[in-house]
């Protein structure tokens, strides 16, 4: 069937874009609008979102349960750890996307989702990403950060609510410029975007339930997870060893080519 395939096809691009630094909504739209010539259904976003959600949750669920309690431990007898720092940095860095994504989502996503408008926002963030990794030492660690870190991360993060920014690299790209080890800001930008990720899957819970017998909506939801498990463990082994020149390039290209497509049609 050929929504079965649409639907898998999306899946695994989302699974690998959602965590590299190249854009998910970039890739989504971009891949969407040529295979059907349409922008991509809420259904269809949903699946995807909650899929990479089951993947960041699947990969970093030892972290969660050590972060959650510590926070527990905080509330009950006041112990200071580590995890219930970590936890104060991760609601923090959360608030700023929440509130901007409350208030603006609808009309980002009504009036930015074509390809073109992704084409400036490729280049520049992955020009941006390259030079703060080239330019600042790996020294910070996530134990290490501030209030002061977390918020700016956070407010980086707004960003990636439009299309072709990337939330891995408008945060990476924070968390570098704030000298953090390059992998350690990976493992924290994928920390951070889970509490947003979570609140959206909430709000969109009526759309999960009434979709959940369509098959086509279930191989989103399932491509997307375990690709995008895939692609975190190759993208924390990635920035161990290089830096971001290569996604700045795929980037540059990508909207090139984007750039040719929506001029020629």
């Amino acid at each position: 069937e050929v929504r079965l395939f649409y639907s898998i096809v999306l899946g695994i691009v989302q699974g690998i874009t959602e965590f590299l630094p190249v854009s998910s909504s970039a890739h989504l739209i971009i891949v969407s609008w040529l295979m059907s010539g349409q922008s991509l259904s809420l259904e269809l976003n949903v699946a995807f979102h909650f899929g990479t959600l089951l993947a960041v949750l699947t990969y970093f669920s030892k972290d969660w349960l050590k972060i959650l309690q510590g926070g527990f431990n905080k509330i009950r007898s006041g112990t200071d750890s580590v995890e219930s720092r970590l936890l104060v940095h991760l609601i923090l860095g959360s608030i700023p996307v929440g509130v901007v994504g409350l208030l603006a989502k609808d009309f980002i996503e009504e009036k930015l989702h074509h390809p073109l408008y992704t084409v400036i926002p490729l280049i520049l963030v992955g020009f941006l990403l390259w030079q703060a990794d080239k330019k600042n030492a790996r020294t910070k660690t996530i134990t290490q950060m501030t209030l002061k870190d977390a918020l700016f991360i956070g407010l980086m993060q707004v960003c990636a609510l439009f299309p072709g920014v990337s939330r891995s690299g408008s945060t990476i790209f924070a968390a570098r410029l704030r000298k953090m080890d390059r992998v350690e800001a990976a493992r924290f930008s994928f920390l951070l975007g889970t509490p947003p990720t979570v609140a959206a899957s909430f709000l969109h819970m009526k759309d999960f339930l009434a979709n959940l017998g369509d098959i086509v909506f279930i191989s989103g939801v399932v491509t997307s997870w375990l690709v995008g498990i895939v692609a975190i463990r190759f993208f924390i082994a990635f920035v161990a060893r290089f830096d971001f020149l290569f996604f700045f390039i795929y980037r540059t290209l990508l909207a090139l080519v984007v750039l040719f497509l929506s001029l020629s049609v």
